[in-house]
């Protein structure tokens, strides 16, 4: 009789737990697949631009393609990234660049100074001080690439590096 009651309960508790992985499974699921359908179009954002002053998504121009870049001054990829567009700025004229980062302002200046980017009006240095792109954009490597339209429109989702070639590509691609 023992031996039965004990079967059982370990029956229940293994029901149980599948039961629970497989709800907080498809409730990830769920909630990826809200994130996707949200980036269609640019969300809305507020960041802080190294000035100190907000830069949110109304500040966008409508008639340029936009591209987000998520990434880290120390990031290897990122800054391979950053220098294939730094060479490539003259085919970039149609393109806004956001570059975000959690990192202290003072670091996103050095790593907008090394590549020479600080000084170009169609690139912003944004800092996310309350660590909120990672969620809201669905970033969980670095570096991270959204690549928009002139109407706002996703193009491309990039995790990890991709180059200006790569990017100019994308921009051309109907």
């Amino acid at each position: 009789m023992k031996k039965k009651i004990v079967i059982l309960s370990l029956a229940v508790l293994v029901i149980s737990i599948l039961s629970f992985l497989g709800v907080s499974i498809i409730s990830k699921a769920n909630n990826k697949k809200e994130i996707a359908a949200k980036l269609q179009h640019i969300p809305d954002f507020k960041f802080q631009q190294l000035n100190g002053q907000s830069f949110s998504n109304v500040r966008l121009k409508d008639y340029l393609n936009t591209i987000f870049i998520y990434y880290n001054s120390e990031c290897d990829y990122c800054q391979h990234e950053a220098e294939s567009i730094s060479e490539n700025l003259d085919s970039f004229k149609n393109v806004q660049f956001l570059f975000v980062s959690s990192e202290p302002i003072e670091t996103i200046k050095e790593f907008s100074q090394t590549y020479s980017l600080d000084q170009q009006s169609n690139i912003y240095f944004l800092h996310d001080r309350f660590d909120i792109f990672s969620t809201r954009f669905d970033a969980t490597s670095i570096p991270y690439l959204l690549i928009y339209n002139e109407n706002q429109e996703l193009i491309k989702r990039q995790k990890g590096q991709l180059n200006a070639k790569g990017i100019l590509k994308l921009l051309k691609t109907p």
